[in-house]
């Protein structure tokens, strides 16, 4: 969506989608306790999806991609209108954030201003997106999410480039958890632990809260709803699991958080050198993933022994959260560009003008 899009509502469609998300997060757990169980991945559990790897340039995936950019700013713009959303928003993203998510854009504020002798002021710019908690890159078995359902997103982080990678949960994800058991992953359909964030926005929070006082004031001070206590309780939490300072990747991972990085850069673009990157980095985050993932996991193609028990403790669930609908897209008029959503009842096949592949 462009700089220049005027501001619309958001479509009625979507509203209801991103309120089913918002009840499935909380049902996954009512123990708010369960945000800190881990130290080093505070507020997330592992989901179990029997899945299938795809062709990251076959016709499917391209599928995928095309109709998630066209929901992406739908998405944006009625997570900003909901009430709950609204109130995370403004505590992951602040104002500025909501304003740009109320416009279809992906949230960015900046975080500080740097003044040094004699120089122009800069800003250091906080980025987020949209990602997918299920990747695009696999294909969920029937009965599973749909991958372009709001359910399936999350709005993290990913800003950090070169050796600090502190700030890049995203990427953590990806090079700990996701890349190592898709990569070399047999073609059949095979359990992948994704990781579900108990937050519609990752980090929930950019500063401490020690008291739910404290965190009603600074929600008063933005002009933003207050929260229900479920979502206070876990907000709460996280900022306990993290010493209410801001989230940070640990040290341990930011090689390997930077090695995914790099999997997309320009420089690295070449098909053969793309490859011997990718298994170098599966080869080198499967011994780390190892340590938080359960037996019969596949770990850079080889599956974890029956014995096979994780040094780290990590919450794994099996969501069988079952959409009351389906968002949908349909095709962009040619002059206009225009996108709008479609809900369909699961079972329903698509209209007959839905872009085939």
């Amino acid at each position: 969506m462009s700089r220049s899009t005027p501001f619309s509502p958001p479509v009625p469609e979507m509203l209801s989608a991103v309120a089913e998300m918002l009840r499935n997060l909380e049902q996954i757990s009512s123990d708010p306790s369960v945000i800190g169980q881990c130290p080093e991945l505070p507020g997330i559990v592992l989901d179990k999806v029997l899945a299938t790897a795809l062709d990251r340039d076959g016709p499917e995936y391209a599928k995928v991609n095309r109709d998630y950019q066209a929901l992406r700013g739908h998405y944006f713009k009625a997570l900003a209108a909901h009430p709950v959303g609204r109130a995370l928003a403004a505590l992951a993203v602040g104002s500025a954030g909501v304003e740009l998510m109320e416009l279809g854009r992906p949230p960015a504020f900046v975080a500080e201003i740097r003044y040094q002798g004699g120089r122009p002021a800069r800003g250091r710019r906080e980025s987020y997106n949209c990602h997918h908690i299920v990747p695009k890159s696999i294909r969920p078995e029937s009965g599973a999410v749909p991958v372009n359902h709001p359910t399936n997103f999350v709005i993290a982080k990913t800003t950090r480039r070169g050796l600090d990678q502190s700030d890049n949960p995203h990427h953590f994800w990806h090079s700990l958890f996701l890349h190592p058991q898709t990569h070399n992953a047999p073609t059949e359909p095979i359990p992948v632990y994704v990781v579900r964030p108990l937050f519609p926005f990752y980090p929930p929070i950019t500063q401490g809260f020690r008291t739910v006082a404290d965190l009603r004031n600074k929600l008063a001070a933005l002009g933003a709803p207050q929260l229900p206590e479920v979502w206070e309780s876990r907000i709460l939490e996280f900022s306990k699991a993290a010493k209410h300072r801001p989230y940070a990747v640990p040290k341990e991972f930011h090689e390997i958080t930077r090695m995914f990085g790099d999997l997309y850069t320009a420089q690295n673009k070449d098909p053969a050198l793309n490859q011997q990157m990718r298994a170098s980095l599966a080869e080198q985050a499967a011994r780390l993933a190892a340590d938080f993932l359960p037996a019969g996991a596949y770990v850079n193609g080889k599956r974890l022994p029956p014995d096979h028990r994780p040094k780290k403790s990590i919450p794994l669930i099996e969501s069988k959260m079952q959409p009351e609908t389906v968002v949908q897209p349909t095709p962009a008029r040619r002059k206009s560009r225009t996108v709008k959503c479609q809900l369909q009842k699961p079972g329903i096949p698509p209209q007959a003008n839905h872009p085939k592949v």
